[in-house]
């Protein structure tokens, strides 16, 4: 006899792979690839052209390290999952799965901090560039040959000035909207825009100039910086100004993952270098431009809240003791808010 067909309970799948994780390979691949960049300057730079002593592509470990991280971290974000998670009676609804009007009000505070920082790094690289230029010619000026103190300044870097004086209130603006709960409204979105025309600018003014100087550069990764945090800005301000689309979220992530890494292999090992090389070896090399820095911690401070800004829902419940309808909401308990995540 053939035994009768009995279908097995249903188990529910568990999620194997969380998106949250590529927090985890972004920290990961940041830290080997400020160290091997470091390596990379230390035995293998030639600072007076900016080029590798050997120029092989076997010997440039951080184009390695951030190539293998940068796959791993867009196949989690691809193929990850954002799960709710259950505890009790309440539902913690993944914050990738939050609409942009919910999700904008959980920006940390601690946000603020990164935009307000990045707002005093593009003023503080301003007031380094225009300093440097006043002095020079402050030296050339003569009572017989006066000379303008900001003589010398072509007018594409004026405008590029006015652009970053524009981004950097808007980051102090965006500061002052986490703080007060709002996050980034549509007024801050249309003000991003500013920045990314910003960075496109210093990239042209950079090749305009002759200053990207092959492959092999070390500014190769201040025109990845500017690439990539502009499109970052993009992004976010297409996402909280309601206009997403599919993968918008997805893009957010990946580009802020990226513009943060970039911005730490770009700045952090040559302000290491400062005090691990004599002054006639690493001579040639430039100050890192410190609204670089700034992007280090602006961008993976936005896309944090895409993981750690749970929202909390009551569980409806069946109310047995009349007629079968769910039950209304159950206020929240005071301890909830410290659950874990």
């Amino acid at each position: 006899m053939s035994k009768p067909n009995v279908k097995k309970p249903y188990k529910q799948s568990k999620v194997k792979l969380d998106k949250k994780m590529s927090l985890l390979a972004y920290a990961l691949t940041l830290v080997c690839a400020v160290a091997a960049r470091t390596i990379q300057l230390q035995n293998n730079m030639d600072f007076s052209t900016g080029k590798y002593i050997d120029p092989s592509i076997g010997k440039n470990y951080s184009f390695w390290v951030i190539l293998i991280g940068f796959v791993l971290i867009f196949l989690i974000l691809t193929f990850g999952k954002s799960r709710d998670k259950a505890i009790k009676s309440c539902i913690l609804v993944n914050p990738m799965r939050l609409n942009a009007d919910k999700l904008n009000k959980k920006i940390s505070p601690k946000a603020s901090a990164a935009m307000f920082l990045m707002a005093f790094l593009i003023i503080f690289d301003i007031f380094l560039e225009l300093s440097a230029v006043a002095n020079v010619n402050i030296e050339l000026s003569t009572e017989d040959n006066p000379v303008f103190i900001f003589a010398g300044i072509p007018v594409l870097d004026w405008f590029i000035y006015v652009l970053a004086i524009i981004s950097a209130i808007t980051f102090i603006t965006i500061g002052a909207n986490i703080i007060k709960g709002e996050g980034i409204s549509r007024g801050n979105g249309v003000f991003l825009a500013f920045y990314a025309v910003w960075k496109l600018l210093q990239i042209f003014s950079m090749m305009n100039n002759n200053e990207i100087i092959g492959v092999h550069s070390e500014k190769i990764y201040v025109m990845l910086t500017a690439m990539t945090s502009a499109m970052f800005f993009i992004f976010a301000a297409k996402f909280f100004s309601g206009f997403e689309k599919k993968h918008t979220r997805i893009w957010l992530c990946m580009y802020g993952y990226m513009a943060s890494i970039f911005a730490a292999v770009s700045t952090i090992p040559r302000y290491i270098i400062f005090f691990t090389k004599r002054y006639e070896d690493r001579l040639g090399m430039e100050t890192p431009d410190t609204s670089d820095v700034g992007i280090i911690f602006a961008t993976i401070a936005i896309v944090a809240v895409f993981w750690g800004a749970y929202e909390y829902r009551n569980m409806p419940k069946l109310n047995l003791t009349g007629k079968r309808r769910w039950s209304g909401s159950v206020s929240f308990t005071k301890g909830m808010s410290s659950i874990d995540e």
